[in-house]
């Protein structure tokens, strides 16, 4: 009864908001302080340690001894699913088209320095860096995030309303939201959500207790903390944090409660095909389905959100393919929706890669099918990944394929200029902090 109530006041608070779905202008091609290729990038990180072999390699079963092969990402790759010896149940591609088509593919690119570790995966990637930080992965990287350097260095677009960070997990990844950098920090970070505790059990738990203050409550509120604000040293914006405006908080809030209400009355669309049960889902499509959420509210300029449950192959190898297919469905629902939006659709890039790769020897553990699995412990083998660039044909060259396993092209940390080239601010970034580069073969 309670959780009830909330929904319904939560629902009358954001009845204006539903009038009003898209809050940011579209169409404009220049930002004020560069030349743009698009003015939305979203960032997949398809996460949790790939090995090359299952995806780009398409050799499915052939590390296991058997003879069977395929492409298990049918959606993102070209190639023929697997036939016989299936462990996993196939989905019927969402794309007409895979995205290869669509954009450039990377098919050897490397993660060169430092551990094979998933946060240092996403730090390197994120932050444009590599690192070996391994004792306390609860503290902001060192170096600014690509979240820091797009709202310092494009005008007007400075608010966090337009940055998102979504990852499937918790753990130490809220922190790669913004560094400790001197020069940039939290008032440059991005807003972070993880869907699976906002808009879960949790999210509907402790929100359920929300109130909804009247006006003349709310000037009370508001003059009370004035009062306390001039007698302290200092503020609540004072301490590390990301700061939306008060129009902006508003805007969130509400997009909360509404989502809320959605998931609990079962209006959220779940990236899964026609006739599958909701018990298919997977964290990774959790957090595919609530980042549509976010970008269809919000239509920000930069949404990085990760896939995880691809982590599974350490001790089931199994899983671990079941998981990849499913996390490349979602990628191409993902792509799907945001061609049928009015305000994205030729007007976002996608960038797709992998935090790491994975070993090419198994470990010890055996899956209930007699399969291996496999660890990423920094053999040369993780270091390998891809890339799959994808967006509009007069801007993203189409049908394209670089780089192979002799003559591998590009690296993990090359995904932030790469980003910072798109949006039209990577002249604007000081020099020395970002020592990877554009990849300028994907554009046109």
């Amino acid at each position: 009864m309670k959780r009830r109530t909330f929904i319904k006041k939560a629902g009358i608070a954001t009845a204006g908001m539903l009038a009003a779905p898209y809050l940011l202008p579209s169409g404009r091609l220049f930002a004020g302080t560069g030349d743009r290729l698009a003015n939305h990038v979203v960032v997949v990180l398809f996460a949790g340690g790939v090995r090359h072999q299952e995806s780009i390699d398409q050799s499915y079963l052939s590390a296991q001894g058997f003879a069977t092969t395929g492409n298990l990402l049918q959606n993102m790759l070209v190639g023929n699913a697997p036939s016989t010896n299936l462990v996993y149940s196939p989905w019927q591609p969402i794309l007409s088209s895979p995205l290869v088509k669509q954009g450039t593919l990377f098919k050897e690119m490397r993660y060169a320095t430092g551990p094979t570790g998933h946060f240092n995966g996403h730090t390197a990637a994120i932050t444009g860096n590599y690192t070996d930080v391994s004792l306390n992965l609860n503290l902001n990287p060192d170096f600014p995030t690509v979240f820091e350097y797009y709202r310092k260095h494009t005008d007007p677009a400075r608010s966090a309303i337009n940055s998102w960070w979504m990852s499937e997990g918790l753990g130490p990844y809220p922190a790669l939201n913004y560094s400790r950098n001197g020069m940039y920090g939290p008032m440059y970070g991005a807003n972070y959500l993880r869907p699976a505790t906002t808009f879960g059990s949790y999210g509907l738990d402790y929100l359920s207790d929300a109130i909804t203050f009247q006006p003349d409550d709310v000037v009370k509120i508001n003059s009370m903390k004035s009062f306390l604000d001039k007698n302290f040293d200092k503020t609540a914006a004072d301490y590390p944090g990301i700061i939306n405006t008060p129009e902006d908080r508003e805007k969130i809030k509400s997009f909360i409660y509404q989502t809320l209400n959605k998931t609990s009355t079962n209006q959220i669309e779940w990236p899964l095909p026609p006739g599958i049960s909701t018990a298919e889902l997977t964290g990774d499509l959790v957090n595919m389905a609530y980042a549509w959420q976010v970008l269809q509210n919000f239509a920000p300029e930069l949404l990085v959100i990760n896939s995880f449950d691809l982590d599974a192959c350490h001790f089931n190898f199994t899983d671990y393919l079941s998981y990849m297919h499913k996390a490349d469905y979602g990628v191409g629902w993902l792509w799907d929706k945001i061609q049928h939006d009015p305000v994205l659709a030729n007007d976002t890039i996608l960038i797709c890669m992998p935090d790491h790769g994975r070993n090419e020897l198994p470990n010890s553990v055996y899956d209930a099918n007699g399969l291996r699995a496999f660890d990423h412990t920094s053999d040369e083998n993780s270091r390998r990944l891809f890339a799959l660039i994808v967006g509009p044909a007069a801007r993203v060259k189409q049908d394209q394929v670089v780089g192979d396993l002799i003559n591998p092209v590009g690296e993990t940390i090359d995904l932030v200029p790469t980003v910072a080239h798109i949006l039209g601010f990577h002249e604007y970034i000081p020099g020395g902090l970002l020592p990877g580069r554009i990849l300028e073969e994907a554009f046109v």
